[in-house]
């Protein structure tokens, strides 16, 4: 708005006079706009405990599946066997010995002078040196005058194809031409042909042998092999010495060939820490959210401070919903019966009772008893037949639903309220610049009024006075 003068010509605070009328105008303003800030912290809420159910919802999803009931645990007495679980791995024991490692072959060229050159025998005729490996020939080009150096590297540009790479080993008697197949196993042996080539070349040709040891041409050769070794007396193989799918759920490395009488036990143990932690992990989730529900609806007598949804009908039947989860019935079995507790504000924690402990332990040694409590699928339409975990992973997706979930629901009632509150707020502030405009318009007008007045009473007073004389 421009500058104004009123008040000049009838000498009032019209300014002062206008600024407070506004203002009471203007006082519908505090209450919208402390709606305002409510409705801000509720939508933030809204968000935090939509990040809370989806917590609880992955760890309901991991304890719904049979899966997380038979975690294992697996030792082995040998260091020359190591073990890993890999999946759903039977509890018992094997028994692994080890007679043979897995290896690359290797073959070294006989021993050339410093300098030496390869080539073709006929500078007008090609040569070439083939790799072949498990059917497949890698032909690699060799023209004059290459030296050791060069012909590794141009089989190394093509030991995508061949399996084989290529090194000079240099010593003080001269130089050797070392290729080694990429991967380890006996279907990965190779041999060398060579084509149209001169002494030198010729003399890296292999075309194999049946055991370790010098070539025909003065090479050296290691032949590649697999893996060999016995579990629970039957004889296996493998082209690395990584076992994966030797025994059910487990796969194991070999690292040295074990002795009579030193076999390797590999013994498989249920993972009750595993199974405690996934538990904890639940619980932790579960009470994460419930106390920031209860905190978001509760009214707090001490400090007289209400929740920000405190009497929201949404959130508390939410809590009354994820209640209501727990307290449905197990199969017959009550959570105190695996040795957990709800306890006050309605938190989850394992009992610290010895009798608690020894219920827990009990249960842990039983995943199966653990895997239809809480994973147990049940009949359609009837959630008193499904596991625990099941149950809340149905309670946790219908409400993280997409658009018709309820935090979907409530975050979309949340924002139109704003928007009407901004709306609310512009009326206001409309209205009052209307009102502002037409105060103004009043007292320029009253202003002109009064100054005209007072010109004319100078005028009569001037024209009293000199009648007076």
């Amino acid at each position: 708005m421009g500058l104004t003068a009123a008040g000049i010509g009838s000498g009032l605070d019209v300014e002062s006079m206008i600024s407070k009328l506004v203002a009471l105008q203007k006082q519908p303003l505090q209450q919208l706009q402390t709606t305002a800030s409510s409705i801000d912290t509720q939508i933030s809420t809204v968000g935090s405990l939509k990040s809370l159910m989806s917590t609880l919802q992955d760890a309901a999803a991991k304890l719904s599946d049979k899966a997380a009931w038979q975690l294992t645990t697996a030792a082995s007495s040998n260091t020359a066997v190591s073990v890993k679980v890999t999946g759903a791995a039977a509890v018992g024991a094997s028994e692994i010995s080890v007679q043979q490692l897995a290896r690359s072959q290797s073959l070294a060229s006989q021993n050339f002078a410093n300098g030496d050159t390869f080539g073709p025998s006929d500078p007008n005729t090609p040569a070439s040196l083939t790799i072949s490996m498990g059917g497949k020939d890698t032909a690699i080009s060799v023209t004059a005058g290459m030296t050791l150096d060069q012909l590794a590297a141009a089989i190394n540009q093509k030991s995508g194809g061949s399996g084989v790479t290529a090194s000079v080993l240099k010593d003080a008697t001269g130089e050797r031409l070392v290729m080694r197949s990429q991967n380890s196993g006996k279907d990965n042996a190779f041999t060398v042909s060579v084509s149209g080539g001169d002494a030198n070349l010729s003399a890296l040709a292999y075309a194999g042998q049946a055991a370790d040891g010098a070539t025909a041409n003065g090479g050296v050769v290691q032949l590649a092999q697999n893996a060999k070794a016995t579990v629970n007396g039957i004889a296996v193989e493998s082209a690395t010495n990584d076992f994966k799918q030797t025994l059910p759920g487990l796969s194991f490395t070999v690292s040295q060939v074990t002795q009579a009488g030193t076999s390797a036990m590999v013994t498989v143990v249920s993972d009750t820490d595993g199974m405690k932690k996934n538990l904890q992990t639940f619980m932790d989730a579960y009470n994460a959210l419930n106390d920031k529900l209860a905190g978001t609806i509760k009214y707090d007598s001490d400090t007289k401070t209400a929740g920000v949804m405190q009497g929201d009908s949404t959130m508390v039947g939410l809590s009354n919903g994820l209640r209501g989860v727990l307290s449905s019935s197990l199969g017959g079995i009550n959570l105190s019966d695996l040795g957990i507790q709800l306890g006050k504000g309605g938190k989850l924690a394992f009992g610290t009772l010895s009798a608690d402990k020894a219920k827990l332990e009990a249960v842990l040694q039983d995943p199966a008893k653990l895997a239809q409590v809480f994973s147990a699928p049940g009949e359609d339409g009837k959630p008193a037949t499904q596991g625990l975990a099941v149950r809340m992973k149905d309670f946790t997706d219908k409400m993280l639903q997409f658009d018709t979930g309820l935090f979907d629901a409530k975050n979309k009632s949340l924002t139109k309220l704003k928007t009407e509150n901004g709306k609310a707020q512009d009326r206001v502030n409309d209205q009052a610049a209307a009102f502002e405009q037409r105060m103004r318009a009043q007292y320029t007008a009253l202003d002109t009024k009064m100054g005209s007045y007072s010109a004319l009473s100078a005028y009569m007073s001037q024209q009293i006075s000199q009648w007076n004389r």
